[in-house]
């Protein structure tokens, strides 16, 4: 029986995470758009949206779907209330508040100091301070994540596919993993399948892409995948510790493997494979709360190597690594 001490805590917690959502929301939404990368190009969708909106759908019916149209929807929506600059300041207020608001609300205040290490690592907090599309998408997809409803989660998934394509792959992804689950199939069958699907995306993401116009497959066409190793070694390490914590551990984050399995098979053949691994990372994270003693341990020891060694090359730089003079 939960005594009347611990409800207070725990709606005094809630509250705590409240607030800190509501401040860093603000602190982020009001950053200088004109200093930040890739903030001026969020007031031309603001601006354009209508004319965008009807340039994609002009391509066709599937090609507007798989070019974000609820993006554009967003767009179109606030910016016929607020101006461009106020439309891109909601926006990041908005995915900014949830993501953090159901990462810290969602797990018991022992966790605290752990999340926000999560939440501020650079491969995450970017999507609320220039990746602002992705940032909305991720949100999205939490809302779902965290919902008890499955249609809940399908809506927030579609919908955040239809913010950011890599929610497309994100979808395949969950939905292959329920497949096999559904059918029985062993961990270690499930992982040789996982490595065979990461390299035929690897092979034909790009062309799949293509075919059905989305506008990134040409783009990252000519772009070379990241190939230092250092996210490699990092994500190799936390794949083998994850599958040693057992079978039901490996059941229960199965989508966490998979993804983490897709990123390493096209690590170095395929430029998207980073954003896609973005879209998902704060799940990713959230599967070690669940790890046990010595195995725990060690990854908070390795994490936490890897959160600072992630943000030393930003320190004294220009908003971080982020300003616009950094690119």
């Amino acid at each position: 029986m939960i005594n009347n001490n611990t409800l207070d805590g725990f709606f005094l917690y809630r509250i705590f995470c409240l607030l800190f959502a509501l401040v860093f929301a603000f602190i982020l939404c009001y950053l200088p758009i004109e200093q930040l990368v890739d903030r001026n190009n969020y007031l031309v969708y603001s601006s354009f949206s209508s004319e965008i909106l009807s340039s994609r759908f002009n391509n066709g019916l599937i090609s507007f779907l798989f070019n974000e149209p609820f993006w554009l929807f967003v767009n179109l929506f606030l910016s016929s209330v607020f101006s461009a600059e106020n439309t891109v300041r909601i926006i990041i207020f908005f995915s900014t508040f949830i993501t953090f608001y159901l990462v810290l609300a969602n797990f018991e205040p022992k966790f605290l100091l752990l999340l926000l290490l999560f939440l501020f690592l650079p491969q995450v907090l970017k999507n609320n301070v220039i990746h602002l599309r992705q940032g909305l998408a991720i949100a999205l997809f939490l809302v779902g994540w965290f919902s008890n409803n499955s249609k809940s989660k399908l809506f927030f998934l579609c919908l955040a596919a239809l913010v950011h394509t890599s929610f497309i792959i994100v979808g395949f992804g969950m939905f292959l993993v329920d497949f096999l689950s559904r059918i029985r199939v062993s961990n270690g069958i499930k992982n040789l399948i996982y490595v065979v699907v990461g390299i035929l995306i690897a092979i034909f993401g790009l062309v799949i892409a293509s075919t059905f116009g989305a506008r990134q497959a040409e783009r990252y066409a000519e772009v070379s995948a990241n190939i230092s190793g250092f996210g490699f070694v990092f994500w190799s390490g936390v794949f083998f510790l994850y599958l040693s914590q057992g079978k039901d551990f490996v059941t229960r984050n199965s989508y966490s493997l998979f993804f983490i399995l897709l990123y390493l098979a096209t690590y170095f053949t395929l430029p998207v494979t980073g954003r896609v691994l973005e879209s998902v990372l704060l799940i990713i994270l959230l599967s070690s709360l669940e790890l046990k003693k010595w195995k725990k341990l060690l990854f908070i020891t390795v994490y936490t190597l890897y959160f600072f060694l992630n943000w030393l090359p930003r320190l004294g730089q220009p908003w971080f690594g982020w300003g616009i003079s950094n690119y």
